[in-house]
């Protein structure tokens, strides 16, 4: 008897965007410039937590050569899924966040179509995203082995992006190195 998993949940991919040094530094200086300006930041998976900006990152200055390869990246993620029908990809929302030592991000999911991340300074041990489904029941034995064997987690390195199904439950653990890790999500939108 062969046993198949069905209905599969959800979606997601990596690589990197290989800029360089400087350009990652001055991503983080920006980041900086802007948690300056807004010290309290906004709460949303990381209430208690860290540092977020608000939603609207500008998509011009700095930040414009990323913004270019985040859509260029989420067209071929699009691209590359058999029989999936789509005009263009754009960038919907984009914001920073800083997790500090001891910083956590709660399980969340975003909106839109597409979600992701960028890591602009990570450390060792700084906090692992986590992608899962909670489309299981812990009592039922066989829906919980479902759940455990579909989480996946990625270890956050500098230039890493990550793209992943808005609907994907994820959250981010506790940043144990010294260092803050900067990294930039977004969401976008596809469109038919």
């Amino acid at each position: 008897m062969v046993v198949q998993e069905i209905f599969a949940q959800h979606l997601f991919s990596k690589c990197s965007l290989n800029f360089d040094t400087n350009y990652l530094n001055q991503l983080r200086a920006s980041i900086e410039l802007i948690r300056r300006g807004d010290v309290q930041g906004h709460r949303k998976s990381n209430i208690e937590f860290g540092w977020q900006s608000s939603d609207d990152l500008p998509q011009s200055g700095p930040f414009e050569i990323l913004t270019q390869q985040i859509t260029k990246k989420a067209y071929e993620f699009c691209k590359n899924l058999k029989n999936f029908n789509f005009s263009k990809v754009e960038m919907e929302s984009m914001w920073a966040n800083i997790n500090y030592e001891g910083d956590i991000n709660w399980p969340h999911i975003h909106g839109s179509d597409i979600a992701g991340v960028f890591y602009v300074s990570t450390n060792e041990n700084c906090g692992d995203l986590v992608l899962n489904s909670y489309a299981y029941n812990e009592k039922e034995k066989l829906s919980n082995y479902l759940y455990r064997k579909n989480w996946v987690r990625i270890n956050p390195i500098n230039n890493l992006l990550v793209l992943f199904d808005s609907s994907c439950y994820h959250h981010v653990l506790k940043n144990h190195s010294k260092k803050p890790r900067v990294s930039i999500s977004f969401n976008i939108k596809i469109h038919d």
